[in-house]
């Protein structure tokens, strides 16, 4: 069973049951397997720009006996936005999940669950401009804040 950071935990146990997800930057995919493991959902598309990581994901969802669908991508560009209705951008900074998010105008209709390490105040001046519903939170890990952000039109 995968463990995971207080700031994932906090994001996984605000993704809707039954949410169709995508995890943008899924690095390690430890998000998307726990979503699986945990019954939240049936299906997680996690999405990152390189292979490596994806590389990464796959052996660990094959260590937990776990299919998971992983693609690499640039942002959201090969994701339908008809499939998915949640999004998760965690640990990138604030300014590269604006740039992804400005790149898919129809992310804008979708509840958004972004995780910045750094730039948070650009990336929530982006969001109140878009007239987006935020509700912002800090999440405490080890020594360190983190702020989240949940965003609905």
């Amino acid at each position: 069973m995968i463990n995971l950071r207080p700031r994932l935990l906090v994001i996984a146990e605000r993704i809707p049951h039954g949410a169709r997800v995508v995890d943008v930057g899924t690095d390690h995919g430890k998000l998307p397997l726990w979503l699986l493991q945990n019954g939240v959902m049936n299906d997680v598309v996690g999405i990152d720009i390189a292979e490596a990581p994806l590389a990464k994901a796959r052996l660990l969802a094959e260590k937990h006996g776990v299919g998971l669908d992983l693609r690499k991508s640039d942002g959201l560009q090969n994701i339908i936005a008809s499939d998915v209705d949640t999004i998760v951008i965690a640990g990138m900074g604030g300014e590269t999940m604006i740039d992804i998010l400005a790149a898919a105008p129809w992310s804008m209709t979708k509840l958004l669950l972004l995780q910045p390490m750094s730039r948070s105040e650009r990336l929530l001046a982006w969001l109140n401009g878009q007239k987006l519903v935020v509700n912002e939170m800090i999440v405490q890990e080890s020594r360190r804040k983190f702020y989240l952000f949940e965003a609905k039109p």
